[in-house]
């Protein structure tokens, strides 16, 4: 916000130079960006945070400037003669949406007339980059910047009805603003009327129809408050941001409007001349209710970390004019009303900081750290993705919405999207991912279309999704995205699961499941639970997608890989004897699974195994139709001795006889 330096003069005692109000300024929490010479004036042009309403005005910064100077503030003083005729009496207002509009109130000059604005209100506008229109239009743009609080004129005989109401505007409902432009408007957009149609769009923009021009004699004022979030939907709906839009959007002072319209009307019958009508007509309140806090004395010392003497603090806050007063070892505080961004007492010591000074706080040279061991959770968690990154998957952080064309896919059973969006909001893609896999295909679909090939991506997130019951249930998940091979895709699974507890056995059971290919997929087992699924992506999701091939994915559920992980080290000493390998190729039946085969080896307790791999699969001739040759490579080693192949024999011999037992195998030789 732009500050002139005279201006702010008019409130402040002694002299100001500009670079001691800057330091002031930023010391206070108002950082000064430049400073520019307009004249002989000097503006200032203040960052103001969206908290400090309050400051977006030059009575605001003149407050601040004046506590953080230690120096008297001058109060605006205002007033303006009335007639015996009552502003009520003329016209009225009506408020039909209190959310929105909580206080509206409109003042009637009659005989004014329209010309230029005196020199120093033009000065003083321009220095702030406000350029000068008339008499009328200036002195509500001149006391907007003044005291914080937007105002408009309207020309009171353009007014069908000669009244005001505020609404919402209805569907179909348009306005030229002053600036020319026509807008289309609808709800639950703010609209400020007449009896018949739209004259201004609330705290935005007035219309050019209702417009103090010329030729206007009799002024409505308005002042008001408004809704924060209504102002800024629609001056963004609307691309129409202002001065007062700006304001109205970081919130106006509650008893503000009332006084503000007093003192434009005592500027425009300065500058205009005419007549005042008494008091005002208005709809809804200020409905101020005086704020109160406590500041404790021990509480701003453990805060600040220094001893700050009672009546410094108290002379502190008094000098923002907080009216404090000290009750034994706490400070009793009226908030001012202007304040709407000091609510607790933690905010009293801020203010207490910010008048004695952030530099009186020391900075201590060394900082103690105690260094605290990682949540188990979050060792596995990092565990997870050091796995999956050393084998060569990117880490993704995908969007919580699904597309509305995967939005069935991978959902669990029974399960009903969760929508939790407004359709004005977000009108496709609104409903809440009950999978991480389709964000994940999104990306490799993405990597393709640019080039890359073969991305793999894993994300840890969370799914949502409607139970049974018609409850939420929300669940953290791991899913990973490989390349076509779904091989690979279930040895990084294996590989991962046996890093996080190798005493867990590790199963895959064939299973279709929603999203992925039939016949391609199964359930990942990990002890005595069912932890997720894997399998090929659908050619169905994988064509809505147009991605060129089929990856194969996987998802797990995270909660019971964090409560089986195992931290404690598990080690074995390693066997100084070399091991035997045998590979057996079995002739089988096309239905017999590869996981009935690692089964039945499992159920052998063949001595000296230390492990049973999958080699491959060959089908074609010699072999018959709906068979098939699968190849497994025995591992066999003693920890005391060295194996012979002699001594091996008899355990390969047991499994042969086993498979062609009860899987129906003979021996591919």
């Amino acid at each position: 916000m732009k500050v002139s330096l005279e201006w702010l003069s008019q409130f402040v005692e002694g002299p100001l130079e500009p670079g001691a109000a800057a330091d002031a300024l930023l010391a206070g929490g108002l950082p000064v960006e430049a400073i520019h010479s307009v004249g002989a004036d000097a503006v200032l042009d203040v960052e103001v945070t969206s908290n400090r309403g309050d400051c977006l005005s030059i009575l605001g910064v003149a407050r601040e400037l004046a506590a953080l100077l230690d120096r008297p503030f001058r109060p605006l003083a205002f007033g303006a003669p009335e007639t015996s005729t009552s502003a009520s009496s003329v016209t009225s207002v009506q408020i039909d949406d209190l959310d929105l509009c909580p206080h509206y109130t409109a003042r009637v000059l009659r005989d004014v007339r329209i010309g230029p604005s005196p020199a120093w209100m033009v000065r003083r506008l321009e220095a702030v980059g406000c350029r000068a229109i008339n008499n009328v239009v200036d002195v509500t743009n001149y006391v907007m910047f003044e005291m914080g609080q937007p105002l408009h004129a309207f020309d009171f005989d353009k007014l069908e009805g000669r009244r005001i109401v505020v609404r919402q505007a209805r569907e179909g409902e348009k306005i030229v603003s002053i600036d020319g432009h026509e807008r289309p408007l609808s709800p639950p957009m703010l609209a400020i009327c007449d009896a018949a149609r739209p004259v201004a769009l609330a705290g935005v923009m007035g219309g050019l129809e209702s417009e103090v021009g010329p030729h206007t004699t009799n002024v409505l004022l308005e002042s008001a408050r408004f809704d924060p979030l209504s102002i800024r939907r629609t001056a963004r709906a609307l691309t129409m941001m202002s001065e007062s839009s700006y304001r109205f959007e970081r919130r106006i002072e509650p008893t503000l409007p009332d006084r503000a319209s007093l003192r434009a009307a005592q500027l425009i019958l300065e500058t205009a001349g005419g007549e005042l009508l008494a008091g005002l007509a208005q709809a809804g309140g200020a409905g101020d209710a005086p704020r109160t806090l406590s500041l404790r004395l021990a509480k701003l010392r453990d805060v600040l970390g220094i001893d700050i003497a009672p009546d410094q603090a108290v002379g502190a806050l008094r000098r923002l004019q907080f009216s404090p007063s000290l009750k034994g070892d706490r400070i009793e505080v009226w908030v001012p009303s202007w304040r709407l961004d000091v609510n607790i007492e933690a905010d009293l010591v801020e203010e207490v900081a910010r008048v004695l000074g952030y530099d009186r706080i020391p900075v201590r040279e060394e900082i103690s750290l105690k260094l605290a061991s990682p949540e188990p959770a979050t060792r596995t968690v990092e565990m997870i993705r050091s796995t999956l990154i050393g084998a060569g998957y990117f880490e993704a952080v995908t969007f919580s919405f699904v597309s509305d064309s995967l939005a069935g896919d991978f959902a669990p059973p029974q399960a009903t999207a969760l929508a939790r969006v407004e359709p004005r909001t977000r009108k496709a893609d609104a409903q809440l991912r009950p999978s991480l896999v389709p964000g994940l295909l999104e990306a490799v679909r993405h990597n393709q279309s640019v080039g890359t090939a073969g991305a793999r991506f894993f994300e840890i997130g969370s799914t949502f999704w409607h139970d049974s019951q018609g409850g939420i249930d929300e669940r953290r998940r791991l899913a990973l995205v490989g390349r076509e091979d779904l091989h690979e895709v279930r040895g990084i699974v294996e590989s991962l699961l046996t890093r996080l507890n190798a005493d867990l056995p590790i199963r895959i059971v064939p299973a279709d499941s929603k999203g992925f290919a039939a016949g391609a997929a199964g359930h990942i087992q990990w002890g005595d639970q069912t932890v997720g699924h894997l399998g090929v992506i659908d050619p169905a999701v994988a064509a809505k997608l147009s991605l060129r091939t089929q990856p194969a994915a996987a998802q797990l559920e995270l909660a019971p890989l964090l409560a089986n992980a195992q931290h404690v080290p598990q080690v074995r000493p390693l066997s100084r004897f070399p091991a035997v390998r045998r590979d057996v190729s079995l002739v089988l039946a096309e239905a017999v699974r590869y996981e009935q085969i690692e089964s039945l080896i499992g159920s052998l307790s063949l001595g000296d195994l230390e492990s049973a791999d999958y080699v491959t699969t060959y089908r074609g001739k010699p072999l018959d139709k709906q068979t098939k040759s699968v190849t497994v490579t025995l591992v066999f080693r003693s920890a005391s001795t060295t194996l012979t192949g002699e001594q091996v024999e008899g355990s390969v011999q047991r499994f042969i006889d086993a498979a062609r037992q009860n899987l129906g195998a003979t021996l591919r030789t």
